[in-house]
C-alpha cells in the first residue's frame, strides 16, 4: 500500500467529493488506498463540508497567533466595553482563544466593564515596596 501525505489525501477527498461520493465512501476508499496513514472520518467530513461550501484550495489555511492577537487587540481598542462573547465572532475565533489572548498575550483584565492593561504604575510599585520593607 502506498502512503499519502495529508495534502495528497485532501486532493483525493476533493476529487471524490466532486465525483459525488459521500464522506463515508471517501473515507472507505482512502482506507483501502492509504492503509494506516489515512485521516479519520471526522477530518474527511470536515474537508468534504469545506469543499461543499466552496473552498477550492487543499491547503490548510491557518492564521498565525500573532495575527489573531493583533485582530483581538484592534477590536478591543475600538470598544473596550465588549465582552469575550462579543469579541469572538468579530475576530472569528473561539471564546477560549479570545480569553487566552486577552489575559496571557495582551495582559488585560476586565475592570468596571472595560478591558485595561494589567500594569502597575510607578507609585503603586513604590507603595508595594514600602509595605514589604516595613
Amino acid at each position: 500500500m502506498a502512503t499519502f501525505s495529508l495534502q495528497e489525501q485532501r486532493v483525493i477527498i476533493r476529487f471524490l467529493h466532486l465525483c459525488g461520493a459521500t464522506p463515508i465512501e471517501i473515507h472507505r476508499q482512502l482506507s483501502e488506498t492509504c492503509g494506516d496513514g489515512v485521516m479519520n472520518v471526522k477530518n474527511v467530513r470536515s474537508w468534504a463540508r469545506q469543499f461543499k461550501e466552496g473552498q477550492t484550495s487543499c491547503d490548510r489555511s491557518r492564521t498565525s497567533r500573532s495575527d489573531m492577537v493583533e485582530r483581538v487587540e484592534k477590536v478591543v481598542l475600538e470598544d473596550r466595553r465588549l465582552s469575550v462573547e462579543n469579541i469572538a465572532p468579530k475576530v472569528g475565533i473561539s471564546m477560549g482563544s479570545v480569553h487566552k489572548i486577552l489575559h496571557e498575550d495582551l495582559r488585560m483584565r476586565k475592570v468596571s466593564s472595560r478591558w485595561v492593561p494589567r500594569i502597575l504604575a510607578d507609585d503603586h510599585k513604590a507603595a508595594r515596596m514600602a509595605m514589604m520593607k516595613a
